[in-house]
């Protein structure tokens, strides 16, 4: 099997939108997304593809996104970014761009408490590594390691000295991944609501050089 990583089109909505939640959902059974957009799973992807292909230039938008094939299929994706380059007001902006009013902003911050609650913050100089996930029939494989060290190679090419991700507490092979290519665990929050929501005390951060 031949792995192929290249950068991320619009084409590819449909699949890197299942894979956006399947990287929400890490290894319990509700997804972050569950929680950020109630509804039918079909109206959640079309609001994760909507994401990925707005105008407004937030960590979700395609530029971010690297995506890994293998033998001409989508078998993975991930993105990187800088929170002060593409977050804030442009992760404001992508969300009203698809639909979300100030009355559901507000709803969905209600809703996202817990998750926030134990969300680690990044450096503000920091290349953020997010949304990583392969699809099952393709794991095991390298394609998240080849993902990885592309990611990595262009926070470094762009200037970045040292790369972050966030994670489930307990996902033990993301976190085996995540050290294969020198991330360590450097923060650990926890809170009794994000357990009884995701059956995980909570999150991680991981920090490594570049």
């Amino acid at each position: 099997m031949t792995t192929v990583i290249r950068q991320a089109t619009p084409q590819d909505a449909s699949e890197v939108a299942q894979l956006m939640y399947l990287a929400g959902k890490s290894h319990v059974e509700t997804s972050i997304y569950d929680l950020m957009f109630p509804g039918s799973m079909e109206e959640r992807l079309h609001k994760l593809a909507a994401l990925f292909t707005s105008q407004a230039g937030s960590w979700y938008q395609y530029t971010n996104y690297l995506v890994g094939e293998v033998d001409g299929k989508v078998a993975g994706s991930l993105c990187g970014f800088n929170e002060l380059e593409s977050g804030g007001r442009l992760l404001q902006d992508a969300f009203k761009e698809v639909g979300t009013d100030r009355s559901e902003g507000k709803a969905m911050y209600e809703r996202m408490l817990p998750f926030h609650r134990v969300n680690p913050k990044h450096y503000e100089d920091s290349w953020v590594v997010e949304h990583v996930a392969v699809f099952a029939d393709f794991r095991g494989q390298g394609v998240i390691t080849a993902l990885l060290g592309e990611i990595l190679e262009k926070g470094r090419r762009s200037g970045y000295r040292c790369a972050e991700l966030n994670m489930l507490i307990g996902n033990t092979p993301a976190q085996g991944a995540y050290e294969k290519v020198g991330f360590v665990i450097v923060e650990e929050n926890f809170d009794d609501e994000f357990m009884k929501i995701f059956a995980s005390p909570g999150m991680a951060r991981l920090y490594m050089e570049l």
